[in-house]
């Protein structure tokens, strides 16, 4: 409260003594003390009321006033219960600048303290209800259909929080850009993966060393690898209950806009989950159809990716939600199922724009939000592929094709994420990765299993042997002088490769069936 309404209460019976002209002063504590140098107890706006037992002599009012007015607190108030203000602590207030009041003793400082309390707590309330109103205002317009990033823009701005909400990936869905840059949400994004529990309060590298706290945006479909995260500025460890609370009821206007978009995100998918089987019998008009009643409106010329999760994890939307967000940034995409238990996601190419550019601009989105996404993967792999831009409807089915291959491809590939682009496809890698699963295994192991239980027992290296020979194209001294052994060493070794194998590493064809037996085991 101003120290002039303190002052105003009549039934305080208050005055000044020195500063009336400081009436506009905030008071937000009192504090009472008898110290003759309590500043290492005061935190800064504090009324200090004192029953002046400090005093010895004149000099020892300077001093109090000194030590008070370091501290930052607002005011003085002088207790007259065993005698009046003295002329020096008077006079050590005016060369101050502090302002000094007189407490009557028929006033209590209890009173006086319970006022100021009374009137912070009155206020603190106020405004919390300023707060929920507009709060509750931008619910009522995000569950309305209004634009959540707009509604979050101007709710946090009039309750006075300087906040963001980043998708996983480190994609801005509301705030300030310039405020958060992308290097700093994308660390955000990673690191919040590896956080055990949020809030979190951290300092952000690269953004002045701001220190920010970071919540969670969770709806109960939820997980760590779909989910939003409301920053703020600031330690959440020094906010007052007002900030808590505000910054809380931000938090779930955000939840309400991530909800409705995992909705839009599942009626899309049930509404293009027949896609995969309508191109496989060439149902294109039926596609188009599809494609038209999207919110998006489809459109001509398309990328495909597909993706999957392995293992399949068990919450069936996750997939489909961490594509989603993938491509978030890509104007007009869509995602589904595809029929063959992976995701399908569809991205218009822009009109006008040169499909290849628009191909490589999808390759080079995934692989942006993958790498975010890797700390999140510990029980998960995530394998994509993209295609070609298909010019048209017609196409998409090869597209399509494309892009299962592709992924396919990367998931031989291993690690925890990986992108294939259907255009980085060589041709055997192409073929490999249309070839089933058990059939890969099979041939894997009749072409090379001799060779590797040969190395198990007898701690030989004839499948390196092997390897290195197909590098060096069956060069016996570059081959050699690469291993570092006599070439009748490598003669020896090739020829126990040829015996255990059957083939003949003269022959071309046969050199080609162990290099891609040996492209099955990478």
């Amino acid at each position: 409260m101003r120290l002039g309404d303190l002052i105003a209460v009549e039934r305080l019976h208050l005055r000044f003594l020195a500063g009336a002209e400081e009436a506009d002063r905030e008071v937000g504590w009192a504090y009472t003390t008898d110290l003759l140098e309590p500043a290492r107890y005061l935190r800064g706006g504090e009324l200090v009321l004192t029953g002046m037992m400090w005093r010895e002599g004149p000099g020892d009012s300077d001093r109090f006033v000194a030590s008070v007015e370091s501290a930052g607190a607002v005011a003085i108030g002088a207790g007259t219960a065993l005698g009046s203000v003295p002329e020096d602590l008077v006079q050590a207030c005016l060369r101050r600048g502090m302002p000094l009041v007189e407490v009557p003793p028929e006033t209590s400082f209890g009173a006086v303290t319970e006022e100021v309390l009374g009137s912070h707590t009155r206020r603190r309330f106020a405004g919390l209800a300023r707060h929920r109103d507009r709060l509750r205002q931008a619910v009522a317009e995000v569950a309305a259909g209004a634009d959540f990033a707009e509604v979050f823009a101007r709710a946090s701005a009039q309750v006075g929080v300087r906040a963001w909400v980043v998708s996983p990936t480190g994609r801005l869905v509301a705030g300030d850009g310039a405020g958060l840059g992308a290097a700093e949400r994308e660390w955000l994004a990673a690191r919040a993966l590896a956080w055990p529990l949020l809030p979190h309060t951290t300092r952000v590298p690269g953004a002045g060393e701001a220190v920010v706290t970071v919540r969670e945006v969770a709806t109960s479909r939820s997980h760590p690898l779909s989910r939003w995260l409301l920053v703020c500025a600031g330690d959440e460890a020094v906010w007052s209950e007002e900030e808590r609370e505000t910054v809380a009821e931000l938090g779930s206007v955000a939840v309400l806009a991530r909800g409705r978009v995992e909705d839009r995100w599942s009626t899309e998918a049930r509404h293009l989950e027949g896609v995969a089987r309508l191109l496989a019998a060439q149902r294109f008009d039926e596609v188009a159809a599809l494609l038209r009643g999207t919110p998006q409106g489809g459109g001509e010329d398309h990328v495909v990716v597909s993706a999957v999760m392995l293992p399949a994890p068990r919450a069936g939307e996750l997939p489909r939600h961490v594509v989603a967000e993938l491509v978030a940034d890509l104007p007009g995409a869509v995602v589904t199922g595809d029929g063959d238990g992976d995701t399908l996601a569809l991205v218009p190419v822009p009109a006008g724009g040169d499909p290849r550019e628009a191909a490589e601009r999808v390759r080079t989105v995934l692989v942006a939000g993958a790498r975010v996404l890797e700390g999140g993967l510990l029980d998960h792999r995530l394998a994509l592929g993209s295609s070609s831009a298909a010019r048209g409807v017609p196409e998409l089915r090869g597209a399509a094709v494309e892009a299962r291959h592709a992924r396919r491809l990367a998931e031989l590939r291993g690690g925890r994420w990986r992108v294939i682009a259907g255009a980085e496809i060589d041709s055997h890698e192409l073929l490999l990765a249309s070839v089933p699963e058990e059939v890969q295994s099979s041939y894997r192991e009749r072409l090379l299993g001799p060779l590797v239980a040969y190395d198990r027992d007898h701690r030989s290296e004839l499948v390196e042997t092997l390897e290195r020979f197909l590098e060096h194209s069956g060069s016996w001294q570059r081959c050699a002088a690469a291993m570092h052994v006599h070439v009748n060493t490598l003669r020896y070794r090739i020829g126990r490769v040829e015996e255990l194998t059957g083939r003949d590493l003269s022959n071309l064809e046969h050199r080609v069936d162990l290099f891609l037996a040996l492209k099955l085991r990478d």
